[in-house]
């Protein structure tokens, strides 16, 4: 398993431990949260940076990038729902862009084994939802804003992406 996939694996390893650290009360939990969900950010920079720049884009790369960010962000934005840090329809926004883009995912894979790359739109909603759900996880109520940029990026995000699918699906 080459650097670009340990990186990958380590976020989606990092998700319990995120968990636990969120939901049990103890000072500055909510900080250190923030900063393990920061750390989970920049492994996703930064194993996309390492796999292209030397050369480990791999396979199990290309799908276990995006199922690491889909369990990411749906935890994420789950846990700070049920905190009532967020409203619930953030949490609705997100969870389902992810599960359309999954689903579109898993058809097209299993219909043409031809992954679909993430657009710019893909790309600035989840820089976007990272920031975002940092903000709230450490409160930082000025950068709480980048949601009204995070929700409509999402949106088109999942319409792109869903466009993209169809395209892809009907001229293979």
């Amino acid at each position: 398993m080459n650097m670009a996939n340990r990186l990958t694996l380590s976020r989606i390893l990092i998700i319990p431990i995120f968990l636990y650290i969120f939901f049990v009360q103890f000072k500055y939990h909510l900080l250190i949260a923030g900063v393990i969900f920061f750390l989970s950010g920049l492994t996703d920079l930064f194993d996309g940076y390492i796999a292209r720049t030397y050369n480990q884009v791999s396979n199990l790369g290309k799908l276990l990038d995006p199922l690491a960010d889909k369990l990411t962000m749906v935890t994420v934005f789950t846990a700070l729902a049920i905190n009532q840090l967020i409203p619930i329809g953030i949490l609705l926004v997100v969870v389902c862009r992810e599960i359309i883009i999954l689903s579109g995912a898993i058809f097209v894979y299993l219909n043409k084994a031809d992954i679909i790359n993430p657009s710019k739109f893909g790309k600035y909603a989840t820089l976007f939802l990272y920031i975002t759900a940092f903000s709230y996880i450490v409160r930082w109520e000025f950068f709480q804003y980048f949601v009204f940029l995070a929700i409509p990026l999402t949106i088109i995000s999942g319409i792109d992406y869903c466009i993209k699918a169809y395209n892809t699906f009907i001229n293979g």
